[in-house]
């Protein structure tokens, strides 16, 4: 079959990349950058184009060109570099994605799993309180304002033209070799420290709560959402969570102490470091398609470590 993967070299998408090719798929890896060290092993196995998701006339000939039966959308411009030049996120998140669904539909492709993230909800959040896939949505970034409105056209897309869209809402990714600092990003930087043998300064206190998945569970669950049948998938975008209960900042420390015993890690604890505490009930996607993360909080901290040796 043949499967496009658009942010094919990134942070998740590499490892579907990786997980398809090892199912024998016709995989195509769209990229911006050129870097391909996350899927060096399987490069002479795949096909890989250079397209900017922020050129319209470049995703529509990459759609139409490949010609996928499906498309994993993952490419896109994130929190950071999205808050600081708010058009080009705008036009690599909204132009680009209406620009590839369209695409998609002439293109005869079949089905396109999309990238969302909790970062669809923010205002209404209360701290404690599960968010549900019904929660209302009213994000507090551009780039989850981006995420909500790619979600409604995906459903419009499948209500209009049949295209069967599916979307997976992430929380926190954790794995090595991220580089794009976020509010949540200390999950994955307070292991890779503690696997260099540097200290790690945490900007949360220790009660702080940010739900997380392991790289390896958000790539196999992109999978088998796509693998899941039609008549199965009702709700079309689902949060998905990785270990329970979800761990606080202390706690995580706590793990990774555990597995390094020289680790050290420092929290903030001024009284100006804002509450976090957030918690994911991903009930819908566990009925829907049977989702559960393989991952538990100190297999993932163990596979980490491994993986950086």
């Amino acid at each position: 079959m043949r499967i496009l993967v658009t942010g094919g070299t990134g942070f998740i998408g590499a490892e579907i990349v990786r997980r398809l090719t090892h199912q024998d798929h016709d995989v195509v890896v769209a990229h911006r950058s050129g870097n391909f060290s996350r899927i060096e092993d399987v490069l002479d196995r795949v096909t890989t184009v250079q397209a900017d998701l922020g050129d319209n006339d470049a995703v529509t000939a990459l759609v139409t060109d490949v010609a996928p039966e499906i498309i994993h959308h993952f490419g896109a411009t994130l929190t950071g570099p999205g808050e600081a030049d708010p058009p080009s996120l705008l036009r690599s998140n909204v132009d680009g994605v209406i620009t590839l669904f369209d695409a998609a539909r002439t293109a005869g492709t079949r089905q396109v799993i999309f990238a969302s993230s909790i970062g669809t909800y923010g205002r209404d959040l209360v701290p404690g309180e599960p968010v549900h896939d019904l929660s209302l949505q009213r994000p507090t970034s551009v780039y989850g304002v981006t995420k909500v409105f790619a979600e409604n056209l995906g459903a419009w897309y499948r209500q209009r033209y049949g295209l069967d869209y599916r979307g997976i809402r992430y929380p926190s990714i954790v794995g090595p070799g991220v580089t794009t600092k976020s509010v949540a990003q200390y999950t994955s930087w307070m292991i890779e420290a503690a696997g260099r043998g540097e200290a790690f300064d945490a900007w949360v206190g220790p009660e702080a709560v940010v739900p997380i998945l392991y790289y390896k569970d958000a790539a196999q669950a992109a999978i088998d959402l796509s693998n899941a049948p039609i008549e199965d998938i009702a709700s079309m975008n689902y949060l998905v969570d990785g270990p329970r209960p979800t761990p606080t900042a202390g706690q995580l420390a706590e793990a990774v102490v555990a597995a390094l015993p020289a680790a050290e890690i420092r929290f903030d604890n001024s009284p100006d470091t804002p509450p976090r505490h957030l918690v994911i009930d991903d009930a819908v996607a566990r009925k829907e398609w049977a989702w559960a993360p393989s991952y538990g909080l100190e297999a993932m901290i163990e596979d980490f470590l491994r993986e950086m040796a």
